[in-house]
């Protein structure tokens, strides 16, 4: 069962204790978090100013105190590219870490972030010239370790990617994801892939919310198969995508395009548990009236078991610890929220 919530948001890293009544504690006071992570004992969050720019800073006592870190993540020389955000902060759980950052590049770690290797095999890809940024720029935003060599990205907005050689070569995997707005509907690359989800007990099955529709891959990402259409979804327009079991995937529909809120002002969220063949609305516990706010890619997230939680950019945080069946409201009025995990 989760111990806590890490809710990062515009201005300050927000801790919520369950054992304590959602007890809550702030750090990096005025300093926005864009992502945080777990790798061995440490969690990880990445504080930032547009002034300091990015920093990594680290907890040994589950979100306690912090420490930032002395070794800082930056570019190679040769790169011609300096550090803006660190968006994803992953770990295969046996000691690798992967940093996807802003502008779109992958870095890697073997020693708990001590040094940092720099995937030179995306950067230098033939299409990551043409890729141009979304309105939360030009990141890589998603990050999935399938096995110790497979791994699958999510880049805004390149699209999917896949490498099975650990980064060396790299290929993508956007076949039959639309994007209406492109003269040509089914391009290569180009799609705003909004996040990618899987769960670790089959690492062949993954869900994607894209700009325009949900899909699913049963090969690790080499084709995709649209599960929103035709479906009982007031939109197929969203960011945030989770999964916590093999045939179980969570969405949150957002209208789109140019007004990014709930559908009609009422907050739900949808659930598939056969792989996208039918999907059921959650909204118990939930406002239905005047819900004008949004859940962002990386607010949304699973614990363990049937823990879920997700914040808005109104500064709501919600919990479930029934697969969604129900909901709590934490708290509201935090900061926009930009990361939520549970822990």
């Amino acid at each position: 069962m989760g111990k806590k919530l890490y809710v990062g948001t515009l201005k300050g890293l927000f801790t919520f204790d369950r054992s304590e009544g959602w007890k809550s504690n702030i750090h990096f006071e005025g300093k926005s978090v864009f992502a945080i992570g777990r790798s061995n004992d440490r969690v990880w969050a990445s504080p930032f100013t547009e002034w300091t720019g990015t920093s990594l800073a680290y907890s040994e006592d589950e979100g306690e105190t912090w420490e930032t870190s002395e070794k800082p993540l930056k570019f190679p020389e040769s790169a011609d590219a300096s550090l803006a955000k660190i968006w994803q902060i992953e770990s295969d759980g046996n000691g690798k870490m992967f940093f996807g950052v802003e502008p779109s590049a992958l870095f890697t770690s073997d020693d708990n972030a001590e040094t940092f290797n720099f995937c030179e095999g995306l950067w230098n890809h033939p299409h990551r010239k043409d890729w141009t940024p979304g309105y939360g720029g030009l990141c890589l935003h998603t990050f999935l370790p399938l096995s110790e060599d497979t791994w699958v990205i999510g880049a805004s907005t390149g699209g999917a990617y896949r490498t099975e050689d650990a980064g060396k070569t790299w290929e993508a995997c956007n076949q039959k994801i639309k994007v209406p707005f492109l003269p040509e509907e089914l391009p290569e690359f180009g799609q705003c892939v909004h996040k990618i989800a899987y769960h670790r007990s089959n690492p062949e099955r993954l869900f994607l919310q894209h700009h325009w529709g949900v899909y699913r891959s049963d090969n690790a990402g080499k084709t995709w198969e649209n599960i929103s259409e035709g479906k009982d979804l007031p939109t197929d327009f969203g960011f945030a995508c989770v999964s916590n079991k093999e045939d179980t995937a969570f969405i949150i529909p957002i209208k789109a395009d140019d007004f990014r809120v709930f559908p009609d002002g009422k907050m739900g969220v949808y659930r598939t548990e056969d792989a996208g063949e039918n999907w059921k609305r959650l909204d118990k516990g939930l406002p239905q009236e005047n819900a004008y706010d949004c859940v962002l890619r990386d607010c949304f997230n699973a614990g363990s078991d049937s823990e879920l939680a997700f914040g808005t950019t109104g500064g709501s945080l919600y919990f479930s610890d029934d697969n969604g069946d129900s909901w709590e409201t934490i708290t509201n009025h935090l900061p926009r929220i930009t990361c939520v995990r549970v822990y």
